[in-house]
């Protein structure tokens, strides 16, 4: 960039900063979003190092689960924080028109427009990185240690060294920044000065060459994945409901500006004929399209990544509820004590009203380059009538010996399937180990790697049993028999429960996991989506003030004009509310018809749970801080418009 160009670009950001504050306050969250889970995955590798040899099996297994959850949240992250940055850079530059048109009449060239505002958002940029890497780095121990207070983990999490957050998160806060503005400068350089004028005044409604391509390919990969997810596993349905709400909104917002306003001015028809300010509310929306789209842009994007993934893990409790009913055969479940498990597992067995007990043991065993995986030693024959396992592939009698089975997850996962070879480390030695059977996905009855127990037999003593799957003697019923029970367990601290009783309780078990790990996923990009809500809706209402400004003029009221900005608040938040809600019902009958399909012939009912409690507090959170910014803004503009009027 040329000195002259670079000088003038910081002069007018320094005489124009309101224009660019909330670019600045977008990008500065988002560079501490992108930094502390840069922190947060760099801890994992600077714990693992800290423990050296000396780390245990557990702690490599939380290690490496923690490393999957922050991957996820990662990505999540990232792409909020680069669409809000980007979609409110562009947003400023856009409202800029009418200046940078006068600066075509007085004689500035295209390129040199272009280059004064790419000029623009590099200062602004730098000192937006610089704010929130300073940010980011004293709140890299306070995350990790909430990390451990959230019961995900034991261990004391390691803070990575401070240059890393800033060697990733400053350069991507500046090509976000960066890009954001490239398409706004090049299509404000190529309007004529006559055109400039005209379209600060009247915004352009059609989307752009590039904007239909892209937005045309997103909906042609979400319809490719509505095929393909017809004949899936739920896990991919579950994978997809993942990935696809990024894709559905990126394709919404390529089209925004024919959708959002015109949703907008649908929802304001029961209320323009009763109230004026509904009805000012609803012509402006309609007229400043880009304004309203950019403004509906974060509450669409969280929205939707947040409301797919509650319905996805919610369905998907269902669908392994209905699993454990589909398969369970034993009538109760015997939960050892703490320490007792050896000694409740022999009483139980040798009580006269148990005709078999099936213990579910888990070990970690290591598997060549994949590490330490858990898997469960079984017993095939009480397994097959307690916990009901049997094979869709191949049979379980050959399970026995350096053999193998695993879940069909499991072949999704790792492209080993029947007849299959896996390398594991057992007892010392290395052993080739063949993939005999294929069992369906029951992940609360039994793991996704089924080893024989005889194969294990010298590692069992190590793994006691956690859940003692109880068939009662042919003539006893199940209340005499847990009765029995639980009159021979007094004191060990166990618990006797019906199936129905175990199958609520790890379904609860699965729904309060799912909750913690979705505060860990979204809460970072959840709060950074709360500033950008109120930062774009703020933005928003300082680019109304020229037509507010003029509705005072012709007589409004300051009352007229507080609802005013309400209205265009709450329709705009309300339009992209509606859109998420039309994304997230999507990928929730997705999952759905996976699940429903998955358990077909099986004669159970797979249950429908609805998440309506977090789903209303997201609905209620956008609109409480939309209507709380608008009003915000609308304070000042009243106070600078009436003063002196009585």
């Amino acid at each position: 960039m040329r000195p002259a160009t670079s000088g003038l670009s910081r002069q007018t950001v320094r005489t124009s900063w309101p224009a660019y504050l909330g670019a600045f306050v977008a990008l500065s969250s988002g560079v501490v979003l992108m930094a502390t889970t840069v922190n947060l995955v760099g801890s994992v590798e600077a714990t693992l190092s800290d423990l050296g040899g000396a780390a245990t099996r557990e702690q490599r297994q939380q290690l490496d689960d923690l490393t999957s959850m922050f991957g996820i949240m990662s990505a999540i992250s990232l792409f909020m924080a680069i669409f809000v940055v980007g979609s409110t850079f562009g947003f400023v530059v856009a409202t800029r028109r009418r200046e940078l048109g006068l600066l075509r009449l007085v004689g500035a060239t295209g390129r040199q427009v272009r280059r004064l505002v790419l000029g623009e958002s590099v200062v602004v940029a730098a000192a937006a990185v610089v704010a929130g890497c300073l940010t980011a780095t004293p709140l890299a121990a306070p995350v990790l240690g909430l990390i451990r207070r959230l019961g995900l983990t034991d261990l004391h999490l390691v803070a990575p060294p401070a240059w890393l957050a800033w060697a990733v998160a400053a350069p991507a806060g500046m090509a976000v920044a960066l890009l954001g503005t490239w398409r706004s400068s090049r299509r404000a350089a190529r309007v004529p000065p006559s055109a400039a004028l005209r379209e600060a005044a009247v915004e352009r409604r059609r989307p752009s060459v590039a904007q239909l391509v892209v937005g045309t390919l997103c909906l042609a990969a979400v319809l490719t994945a509505t095929v393909l997810a017809r004949h899936a596993e739920p896990l991919f349905a579950l994978v997809a409901s993942v990935l696809l709400p990024e894709v559905v909104v990126i394709a919404l917002m390529c089209f925004g500006t024919l959708l959002v306003p015109r949703l907008a001015a649908l929802l304001a028809i029961p209320f323009v004929s009763r109230d004026v300010a509904a009805r000012l509310a609803r012509d402006e929306l309609r007229t400043a399209v880009r304004t309203t789209t950019s403004v509906a842009a974060p509450v669409l994007a969280i929205s939707a990544v947040a409301g797919s993934m509650l319905l996805a893990l919610s369905f998907t409790a269902d669908w392994t509820s209905a699993q454990d009913r589909a398969q369970l055969r034993a009538p109760l479940v015997v939960r050892p004590g703490a320490g007792h498990a050896t000694e409740v597992a022999a009483t139980v067995a040798g009580h006269p009203a148990v005709k078999l007990v099936d213990a579910r043991r888990r070990l970690t065993v290591p598997f060549g380059d994949e590490g330490r995986l858990e898997v469960d030693a079984v017993d095939v024959t009480t397994a097959s009538v307690a916990r009901g396992l049997h094979a869709t592939k191949g049979s379980l009698r050959d399970l026995r010996g350096a053999t193998v089975a695993v879940s069909e997850t499991q072949v999704v996962d790792s492209g080993t399937g029947l007849g299959g070879h896996l390398r594991a480390r057992i007892d010392g030695r290395t052993v080739d180990l063949t993939v005999v059977a294929v069992v369906p996905a029951a992940p609360d009855l039994y793991g996704d790697i089924l080893l024989p127990a005889d194969l294990v037999a010298g590692e069992l003593d190590d793994a006691p049993a956690d859940e003692l799957f109880v068939v009662p003697e042919p003539g006893t019923g199940t209340d005499a028999a847990r009765t029995a029970l639980g009159e021979v367990l007094a004191g060990t601290g166990s618990r006797v429960l019906t199936g129905e009783e175990w199958i609520a309780e790890v379904t609860d078990q699965v729904r309060r996991s799912n909750n913690v790990g979705l505060t860990i996923l979204l809460g970072p990009a959840g709060f950074y989506a709360a500033i950008a809500v109120v930062n774009a809706t703020l933005i928003g209402a300082s680019q109304r003030r020229r037509q507010h400004r003029a509705l005072g003029l012709l007589g409004a009221t300051r009352d007229q004009l507080r609802r005013t900005a309400l209205w265009q608040a709450t329709l705009v938040t309300g339009a992209g509310l509606v859109l998420a809600g039309l994304t997230t019902g999507y990928l929730g009958w997705l999952v759905r018809r996976a699940v429903t399909a998955d358990l077909a012939g099986t004669g159970v009912d797979v249950p429908m749970t609805i998440p309506w409690v977090p789903l209303i507090a997201i609905v209620a959170a956008c609109v409480g801080l939309a209507a709380a910014a608008a009003t915000a803004g609308a304070v000042g503009l009243r106070k600078g418009l009436y003063r002196g009027r009585p």
